[in-house]
């Protein structure tokens, strides 16, 4: 029994024809996610004016309502913002002049602190080798053949001066660039917001049929409307928390506890991973300043105490189930964007992955997404 000449053939070219678009997509893939890491400088500021821009779309089209010119009442909300910046800005300049002030007694601190731990360390292992102790590892690095107990003692300290110079002279010379990428985010913002019925306009003369042009409102309303109520909410809730643990941390006798207020308002923004950063980074400090371990576990389980009955009782409380999201995605979101984009990427992952769920709420075709993303 003989099988027809062409069936292997035919097999062999549909497997072939398929293969190609397979890989062409994984290429597409890779080369989009090195094209979007490659143009953070220009991305970031965008994406970031077109989240402002849907948060406060229904505050601007109130005011529109009411009577006012569409373009200066952007220009109103645009400048609200740089002023409420300038105010954070101005509001974080002491506390950031006294640490830069007091660094070289931080170093100083940071090297006796050490030095005590090092000590400390030896003990131990010299209790626990009472016998012959030339085989016990120094910590303590080698003196120079010139050098003194002194020059030695003070070899890390500088070593610590000069790493955190080189680190604030990047800062330093990025910061130019990062005002320039706020001011292009806030005149973006500007123009969005000003010609917002001539983009929505747009948007539904390049929809095709009535219907299609019906979702497409839908879908842009429904973005303005979640997307206003999810990050309202939540820039509400982290600043509660921010000034709840700036006040705790101020009792505790913290140092700066104005800069950990603003740090908790927002590292709150990143699910997770920013509770975990704020605890780490309090009680290291902690640990630098204070004595006693007493009170150095007293910083670090209020910032976590605080944390908690956020995450766990007044979020949930407040935040609508419907805009609730499935944690998995969120987790995933917040580590891909973390790194593509730095601390800048964790902070509008959360709301980019919001956004995605609510345009696949309005699209038949991705309702899978939509119900993978969602919480229920």
């Amino acid at each position: 029994m003989s099988s027809h000449p062409n069936s292997g053939q035919g097999l062999s070219r549909q497997a072939f024809s398929h293969t190609p678009r397979a890989v062409l997509v994984g290429i597409f893939l890779i080369l989009l996610v090195a094209a979007v890491q490659q143009a953070r400088s220009f991305l970031m500021p965008v994406f970031f004016a077109l989240l402002l821009f849907f948060v406060l779309m229904p505050v601007h089209r109130r005011l529109e309502r009411l009577g006012f010119n569409g373009q200066f009442v952007a220009a109103v909300v645009v400048f609200g913002l740089l002023i409420g910046l300038g105010a954070i800005g101005g509001m974080l300049a002491g506390p950031v002049r006294q640490v830069t002030a007091n660094l070289p007694d931080i170093v100083e601190n940071i090297s006796t602190r050490l030095a005590a731990a090092r000590d400390a360390v030896m003990a131990m292992v010299q209790s626990l080798r009472p016998g012959d102790q030339s085989d016990i590892p120094s910590l303590r690095p080698p003196l120079p053949e010139n050098g003194t107990e002194a020059e030695t003692d003070a070899a890390p300290e500088m070593a610590f001066l000069m790493d955190n110079a080189s680190d604030i002279l990047i800062y330093l010379v990025e910061a130019p660039a990062m005002v320039a990428q706020l001011v292009f985010a806030l005149v973006l913002l500007f123009f969005l917001l000003s010609s917002n019925r001539l983009i929505y306009r747009k948007i539904v003369q390049f929809s095709g049929t009535f219907p299609s042009k019906r979702a497409a409102i839908t879908t842009l309303r429904e973005t303005e409307s979640k997307l206003c109520g999810y990050l309202g909410t939540i820039t509400l809730i982290n600043a509660g928390l921010g000034l709840c643990i700036g006040l705790a941390l101020w009792a505790l006798g913290m140092p700066v506890p104005l800069l950990f207020g603003m740090l908790a308002f927002l590292f709150n923004f990143i699910p997770y991973l920013g509770a975990i950063m704020g605890v780490i980074l309090s009680t290291v400090v902690a640990l630098l300043w204070f004595d006693t371990i007493g009170a150095v576990l007293a910083v670090g389980l209020t910032y976590l105490l605080l944390t908690t009955i956020e995450g766990q009782l007044v979020t949930p409380s407040l935040l609508a189930h419907r805009l609730r999201m499935n944690a998995v995605p969120v987790f995933l979101s917040v580590a891909f964007w973390a790194w593509m984009w730095g601390f800048m990427g964790m902070l509008i992952a959360v709301p980019l992955l919001v956004a995605l769920r609510i345009i696949a709420e309005q699209s038949p075709p991705l309702h899978g997404i939509a119900h993978f993303l969602s919480a229920d």
